[in-house]
């Protein structure tokens, strides 16, 4: 088999990947409803309505929570209860918590001082505010993260009329410029096709979701599970959360909460970098090796189609074209229905080289390191891969 047959098959088995990726983005694309379209029911008139803990862990979020606080209180809602747990700050923002809880009684403030052995801050923040919190339901969220008024509440409805158990809300992300919005773009497709989120309400399917914005959880489902102490060392602890649930019957419900959820993910593409180090490095089971392949894997495929247009034969040529133009498609299907500016979702090539150096970078990084930093705390390789949940099956 000479060089160029190879490359000839290689860059084919590429097309066809890409066409999986447009029959998996459409799957996603409808499976997953808008909660803002989504009809209510009609509320009983002799139930009381469940009361809603919103759990926020906040560190050195005294920029952020404030803009974001002012959106959980324009919720009028009086069965409303608002956690706010200070992850060990070192900023204003324990000042900050305990002001907003004096001026409003629906907020109950939290103060963790020290981190026990064996826990990640993130997760150890959840498990205290949900140990803290009295409602029904808890969402989970993070401190820069905006909700708007009645979102809650609709949520609440729509899931307990539908039976679910879990929630999970892919909110509005923030545009900053095109190299940012363009590896958005790619992160989010790479999350849309790599999670299988088509399959998850699917109670006989193993897949499972979670996103760190808008994770909603009944509390008796929550109580059915071992709880945050299952998954006290996994870095990405929304997934982790939505897997512990779905192993123990609880019921999920995707949603697209574009338009009343939203967050400004990062600011800069140096600070996405920086702040995605961490979680690729350890989702990729802190291994160079893996993340290598995974580059090696991303880049190669979407090279595919140009490498098949330049190709000898005409039967590869006519396949790029065609990939090019489903790709295309895609991008354009993809973006309306994530709402997202539509030129950084088609500038594929551009946002999967910004992904692929975001991988690199955080595998060099942690490998360097021999381990990760978090919220303050470095903690070893092999204390992250032993933690790590998500990929066990």
């Amino acid at each position: 088999m000479t060089a160029t047959t190879v490359i000839a098959c290689l860059a084919a088995a590429g097309c066809c990947a890409w066409f999986v990726g447009a029959w998996f983005g459409l799957r996603t694309a409808r499976a997953i409803p808008r909660l803002a379209d989504m009809p209510r029911p009609p509320a009983p008139a002799a139930r009381v309505p469940a009361r809603i803990s919103l759990i926020v862990p906040a560190r050195n979020e005294a920029a952020t929570l404030p803009n974001a606080a002012a959106s959980w209180l324009a919720d009028d809602d009086p069965q409303l209860e608002i956690v706010l747990v200070d992850d060990r700050s070192d900023d204003d923002t324990p000042a900050l918590v305990d002001r907003l809880a004096a001026a409003e009684p629906r907020i109950t403030a939290v103060h963790i001082e020290s981190l026990p052995d064996g826990w990640m801050g993130k997760p150890h923040a959840l498990h205290c505010g949900a140990t803290r919190a009295r409602g029904d339901w808890l969402l989970f969220t993070d401190a820069d993260v905006h909700i708007e008024a009645g979102t809650m509440r609709r949520a609440v409805e729509i899931a307990e009329a539908r039976g679910a158990d879990h929630v999970v809300g892919f909110p509005d992300v923030g545009t900053q410029g095109l190299l940012l919005d363009s590896v958005v773009a790619t992160f989010s497709r790479m999350l849309a096709l790599g999670g299988r989120l088509w399959a998850v309400s699917d109670p006989a399917s193993d897949a499972f979701a979670g996103v760190g914005a808008f994770n909603l959880v009944r509390r008796t489902a929550l109580e059915r599970t071992p709880g945050f102490e299952a998954i006290r060392f996994d870095v990405a602890d929304d997934f982790a959360l939505g897997r512990l649930l779905k192993r123990a019957g609880a019921r999920p419900m995707l949603v697209s909460a574009t338009g009343l959820v939203s967050v400004d993910w990062y600011h800069s593409f140096p600070e996405l970098a920086r702040g995605l180090e961490k979680n690729t490095f350890a989702v990729l089971e802190c291994s160079l090796l893996r993340a290598l392949c995974a580059v090696v894997v991303l880049l190669g495929v979407e090279a595919a189609p140009w490498v098949a247009l330049a190709g000898d034969a005409g039967w590869l040529r006519v396949l790029g074209a065609c990939t090019l133009l489903v790709g295309l498609a895609t991008g354009w299907g993809m973006a309306r229905w994530a709402r997202r500016p539509l030129l950084p979702t088609l500038l594929s090539p551009l946002g999967t080289l910004l992904f692929a150096y975001v991988l690199l970078r955080g595998a060099i990084i942690g490998t360097w390191r021999g381990g990760i930093r978090w919220r303050g705390t470095f903690y070893p390789s092999e204390a992250v891969r032993r933690g790590l949940t998500v990929r066990r099956r």
